[in-house]
């Protein structure tokens, strides 16, 4: 499993939304930040917009939209980002794991 599942199936699992639905082209806020933490992994992994915008079946003026949006949130929601600091915590856990 790369990065990019490896984010995909921890947001999943953690924010209770399906892949299917982070996946599809659904507006509603639970799939938007979905998508916004996988946009925050992949991005500080090194990938670039293209990349992070194929995996998620989305432009890639919309990553780098969603990207600046979830960056803002970090800086004024303890909520987002400690959201965001849990899910980090069980990507880079699953990452350690499939490198050993």
């Amino acid at each position: 499993m790369d990065n990019k599942e490896i984010a995909i199936t921890v947001v999943s699992k953690i924010t209770g939304v399906s892949r299917t639905k982070i996946l599809s082209k659904t507006r509603v806020w639970p799939a938007v930040e979905a998508r916004q933490f996988i946009i925050l992994l992949l991005s500080h992994d090194g990938a670039t917009d293209e990349l992070i915008a194929w995996t998620l079946n989305r432009g890639r003026g919309a990553v780098l939209k969603s990207r600046h949006n979830a960056n803002d949130a970090i800086r004024l929601s303890k909520l987002f980002r400690d959201k965001y600091n849990k899910i980090k915590e069980a990507y880079e856990l699953q990452k350690s794991l499939r490198a050993s």
